[in-house]
């Protein structure tokens, strides 16, 4: 908050498309409904849990549940297994509760929904791989798109609860402001160039025709091999730390002052310094809309826990005994 973060590239983009489209996580952590006193027998040895009148089968689960692991990479040890299993079962049965209340409530996902929602996660298995993921996860096409559907319907339920309606005044943003106080005091930045290359020797040759006043940018699109070429090199506002460490040797430049050639592992950079920023305290004028939004996502993440934990209340749940003991 008070600052701008760069946004990731493609690669970061579709990790969050798959993250978000995952048939096995919900976006909000609820409570753990072992030891509520609701549940109990008298359920079929292959229902594993019943949430009103909707069962959760053993085959289901063992499906969701060995994709979450396979897909998160853990190798769950015997010692936690259980633990595991019984969160995870928490969460279906939360994404069922969920469902029921979305579609009671009118709530629905379109079909163009649906649809954007199976081309963002067929672009990350292209030729034959959607297909053979589906087969290792032991359902059919229509069995995925309906697990998928309540997916996106949780998500649309908790989107329309989470929303804080009430009003926030200025002095508690005032207050935050003063608790949080370092929160909002911005480090030395630099905005810099950069031409960087694989060979030392040409480097020193472009560092001595860059010192017989050859223009830095023109060289950049003619040598550099860095991505930030197309931008004549430019590397935007960067703080100690943030870049590998080759790179704060600019923080001791003059702006407008070329350095030296310099080593990384990446390959022989030469760095030109555009602007230095000072540390500076942003005022509360200035962080103000952006403390508001924080507050307001506090206050709706409070009132859903509230709401969910009345719903949960009164949702009528059985889980199977003797899958507990197993």
């Amino acid at each position: 908050m008070g600052r701008r973060r760069e946004e990731g590239g493609e690669a970061q983009r579709r990790e969050e498309m798959k993250k978000r489209y995952s048939l096995f996580t919900l976006p909000i952590v609820f409570f753990s409904l072992w030891g509520c006193g609701q549940w109990g027998g008298g359920l079929p040895e292959h229902v594993l849990a019943r949430v009103n009148q909707e069962q959760i089968t053993v085959d289901e689960f063992n499906r969701e549940f060995k994709e979450l692991i396979s897909e998160s990479g853990k190798e769950a040890k015997e010692a936690n297994l259980g633990n595991l299993k019984q969160a995870y079962l928490d969460q279906m049965i939360e994404r069922k509760i969920l469902v029921q209340e979305a579609r009671r409530s009118g709530i629905k996902v379109s079909q163009e929904e649906l649809n954007q929602a199976i081309l963002e996660i067929k672009r990350d298995y292209p030729g034959e791989g959607f297909g053979e993921k589906l087969g290792l996860k032991g359902m059919t096409l229509e069995e995925w798109k309906v697990r998928l559907e309540e997916k996106l319907l949780a998500e649309k339920m908790i989107r329309s609860v989470l929303h804080y309606r009430g009003e926030i005044d200025e002095k508690e943003a005032l207050q935050y402001y003063e608790t949080h106080i370092s929160s909002f005091q911005l480090k030395p930045r630099v905005r810099a160039r950069q031409i960087i290359v694989a060979d030392g020797e040409e480097a020193i040759q472009i560092l001595k025709r860059l010192k017989k006043g050859e223009s830095f940018e023109k060289l950049v699109m003619k040598k550099s091999l860095g991505p930030e070429r197309v931008n004549g090199g430019d590397l935007g506002y960067f703080s100690q730390g943030e870049r590998p460490a080759e790179f704060d040797h600019v923080f001791s430049m003059e702006v407008g002052t070329i350095s030296d050639v310099i080593k990384s592992p990446y390959g022989y950079h030469i760095f030109k310094l555009e602007e230095k920023m000072e540390p500076r305290q942003i005022p509360f004028e200035e962080a103000k809309s952006g403390i508001l939004q924080e507050l307001r996502h506090k206050k709706g993440e409070e009132e859903y826990q509230k709401w969910f934990k009345g719903l949960k209340v009164n949702a009528k749940i059985k889980i199977n005994k003797k899958w507990l003991r197993s």
